[in-house]
């Protein structure tokens, strides 16, 4: 029998088999040579599987997808309707407990070899310096790439960082220590020029074994170190910007031109290209915005007024230079990459998809740094330009950007992409570096012109973007105010603050006839925050009344239409509307005298009750209402202070009525309080102008106030004795009442004992709770008060003997008083 299998039902076959023994299968044929070989190719990737389980098991690691050579993954295009691989996000790689040792390991080697160098540098000679800074580079090497070959990665990894470390070790030991008087050259130039030849020893390494990325790191790595030693030769920020920008070439070069064998060398030069290229934009910023603010510091009051120069430097203007060139070339970058990515993958979407997905990673993250970059330098670049120009010619620099961005508004309006919105926030971006320049240099002509030009630009935006419109109406509109309130500024603070109110309140129209529209939150927000804002400037600037009551005006005017035109914003509309109009009646009230002005104070409580009770049943009622009651508390204050008691009185019992007539209204019963409240205040003005000190001149007309109130309310507040009487009561008896423990007289007792019995009486035959309660307890606290000083003097056998007595009477009849006790109990509970 042959040891061959039947491929369907697995029964050994004979020698020379036409068919299968067991299930008459064929096994002639082309079909049948067909079968042979997928059965031969599924066993060969059975045994690699196998091989590959048990390598895998030998590292202790899980098996890692395995991407596809860059070559092979740059020709693959996804199935349409399929989502590109690449949009994936790849798992994060974590240590393992191998890799972690061998890094230590690394990391040991490298300071015990630094330290062992170090002491027997001088006592090796020459031949034995030779040896060991070749012969251990060579042997880490060696042994790198021989672990490599027999499929031990880590450990290949592990040795590459030992020999490439080793090698950047030896270098830079062989100028210290003055190995064949290199120590003679220059450290600038000796690190370029070892750096650049280590580079290209360690990638020629790794072209040998791909599979070790160790090398290519340190390839590109050795190469910055390098290329930062001929950067070390500029003396100025725009040498070292350039020369940076130089190195960003020169890696972006690499990644383009270096054939593919060199492996991660190749891909991985865009890292070293966009770091190099921020840190040139940011020795280039630096030196622009350095020679601008000196030029800044230098200037004088004189320079301010006209188109004068501060001062243009050779190193800032040359930064400036290489700002833009990074903000031309990196947004010609980008698009260049979008452009090749977009052909590749199918669409832009796509493009957006992958870059959002592995913006961290890769060439992503690179082109990243450079769309930043590119996003920063510009705006960067005109700021210090501006800085060294001055305030109008950073004016004259905003009217041209305003153009040129108007000019691609209007010409681009049917166009979405990403390249043109970049362009024209690059254009909003400029204006406002302007516009902040010309603010530090508080040249208000020059702001203005800057702030119009802007609103000119946002309002074209607006008009033109519909799904720009909301963020340039807002920014349309502050610039709008700002530029206002600076030609007023020209001419007068008065001037300035009622152009910010007239422009606040233009916008405000604006957004309430752009209902339901984007730009009707932001223009009305604006718009109100202008007026508001002029209101504080005029009360800072102490303008003077008539001003500040003319942007009152505009104020209540502003919220006067809200309400009307906006019903959802209606109560804080009105809330706005009436606080502003009392301050306006009261600053005027102010300009004729203190008596007028509190007339009016007086009469915008009434009116405000008068609205209230108009707008009842609607969402204003309560703000009114509210807004009422604090203006008559102000009024009534503000009389006391002035001495007027009589008005003052006056004024809360006029309060007091209308609050009762308020309280008459259907389901508004509530509003007794504030008729209580201001009644009482009345009487209580006028006793306090009075010298009035009796207790009883204070505490009855309240307790009769509140019993008036309570009675009133019965059918509101229900059967509930506590509710409608005991509020009243408790004010009547109760302060009489403990006052009658520090009283000498014999009137307050009497009265107040008589008046509690009274109340007693009366709540046992209505059924009362609360009147049984406070008479009981007035009349016991004043027996007992009356009746212990002369306890105290009685002798002492009296006393306890009475005691006992009471007790032992207690005691024989125990059961029936814990029955009486219980009866009446429940008959106080049973009451009202």
């Amino acid at each position: 029998m042959s040891p061959i299998p039947c491929p369907a039902c697995s029964r050994f076959l004979p020698d020379s088999p036409t068919s299968c023994p067991g299930c008459h299968l064929p096994l002639t044929g082309p079909d049948a040579l067909r079968l042979w070989r997928v059965d031969q190719s599924l066993a060969a990737l059975q045994r690699e599987r196998t091989e590959l389980i048990a390598a895998l098991r030998a590292q202790g690691v899980s098996a890692p997808s395995v991407p596809a050579p860059a070559d092979e993954a740059e020709q693959t295009i996804a199935p349409a309707g399929e989502p590109f691989p690449g949009a994936t996000t790849a798992a994060r790689r974590t240590w393992t407990t191998q890799q972690t040792l061998l890094a230590i390991g690394v990391l040991l080697v490298l300071v015990a070899g630094s330290i062992a160098l170090a002491i027997a540098w001088f006592r090796i000679g020459i031949v034995g310096q030779l040896l060991v800074m070749g012969g251990f580079t060579a042997a880490a090497t060696v042994a790198s790439l021989v672990l490599s070959r027999r499929r031990l990665p880590s450990s290949a990894e592990a040795l590459s960082l030992v020999a490439g470390g080793l090698l950047l070790l030896d270098v830079a030991a062989a100028r210290r220590f003055g190995l064949a008087g290199l120590d003679s050259f220059d450290g600038r130039s000796y690190g370029a020029v070892t750096g650049l030849l280590a580079a290209i020893v360690l990638a020629a390494l790794h072209r040998s074994d791909r599979r070790i990325a160790g090398f290519a790191l340190l390839s590109l790595t050795a190469a910055s170190l390098g290329w930062a030693g001929v950067v070390a030769f500029a003396d100025h920020a725009s040498g070292v910007a350039a020369l940076a920008l130089g190195g960003a070439v020169l890696f972006g070069t690499l990644h383009l031109v270096v054939p593919a064998s060199f492996g991660l060398t190749r891909r991985a030069a865009t890292g070293p290209a966009a770091g190099w290229t921020a840190f040139s934009a940011v020795t280039a910023a630096v030196g622009a915005l350095g020679a601008g603010l000196d030029a800044l510091s230098s200037s004088t009051t004189a320079d301010l007024a006209g188109p004068v120069v501060h001062g243009l430097t050779a190193d800032g203007l040359v930064s400036v230079a290489i700002l833009s060139t990074l903000a031309v070339a990196g947004a010609v970058v980008v698009r260049r990459v979008v452009a090749v990515r977009a052909a590749r993958l199918g669409t832009r979407a796509a493009v957006r998809a992958d870059w959002t997905a592995r913006a961290l990673t890769g060439d992503w993250r690179a082109l990243g740094v450079v769309a930043v970059v590119a996003s920063v330098a510009g705006p960067t670049a005109v700021l210090g330009l501006a800085l060294q120009l001055g305030a109008f010619w950073a004016a004259v620099l905003a009217v041209v950007a305003a153009v040129a961005g108007t000019a691609l508004v209007v010409a681009r309006s049917r166009t979405t992409s990403l390249g043109v919105a970049w362009v024209e926030a690059q254009a909003g971006a400029t204006l406002g570096v302007l516009v902040v320049v010309c603010a530090v240099e508080a040249s208000r002509p020059a702001t203005t012109i800057a702030l119009t030009a802007t609103a000119l630009v946002a309002a074209t935006a607006a008009v033109h973007r519909p799904t720009w419109r909301a963020a340039a109406s807002a920014v349309g509109a502050v610039a709008s105010v700002g530029a206002a309130a600076l030609t007023g500024s020209m001419f007068s603070d008065t001037a300035s603050v009622l152009a910010a109110a007239t422009a606040g309140a233009a916008f405000v129209a604006v957004a309430l006839l752009r209902r339901a529209e984007p730009e009707e939150a932001p223009l009305a927000v604006v718009g109100h925050l202008a007026v508001f804002g002029a209101l504080g400037a005029a009360l800072g600037a102490a303008l003077g009344d008539g001003v500040v009551i003319a942007v009152l005006a505009v104020i209540a005017l502003t919220g006067a239409a809200t309400a009307v035109l906006r019903p959802h914003l209606r109560p804080l509309a009105t809330a706005t509307t009436t606080l502003a109009s009392v301050s306006a009646l009261w600053l005027g009230g102010g300009l004729v005298g203190p008596r007028s002005q509190w007339v009016l104070l007086a009469a915008a409580a009434l009116g405000l009750a008068g609205l209230a009770q108009w707008r009842r049943h609607r969402t204003e009622e309560l703000v009114l209402g509210g807004l009422a009651v604090l203006v008559a508390v102000t009024a009534v204050v503000v009389a006391v202070d002035r001495s007027w008691p009589h008005a003052a009185a006056l004024a809360a019992a006029a309060y007091g009525l209308v609050a009762v007539g308020y309280a008459a209204l259907p389901h508004r019963r509530a509003v007794v309080t504030v008729a209580v409240v201001a009644l009482t205040a009345a009487v209580w003005v006028e006793l306090w102008d009075g010298d009035v000190t009796t207790l009883e001149a204070w505490t009855l007309p309240l307790a009769a106030f509140l019993l008036a109130a309570g009675l009133w309310s019965h059918r509101e507040l229900g059967d509930h004795s506590w509710l409608t009487a005991g509020p009243g009561l408790a004010v009547a008896l109760l302060p009489s009442t403990l006052f009658t423990t520090v009283d000498d007289g014999l009137a307050r007792p009497l009265v107040t004992v008589v008046a509690a019995v009274a109340v007693l009486v009366l709540g046992a035959l209505r059924r009362w709770q609360a009147l049984v309660v406070l008479g009981a307890a007035s009349a016991v606290v004043v027996t007992l008060t009356q009746l212990l000083p002369y306890a105290v003097l009685l002798p002492r056998y009296l006393t306890l003997g009475a005691l006992g007595v009471l007790l032992l009477a207690v005691g024989a009849r125990y059961e029936q008083r814990r029955a009486d006790a219980r009866q009446a109990v429940s008959w106080l509970a049973s009451m009202s």
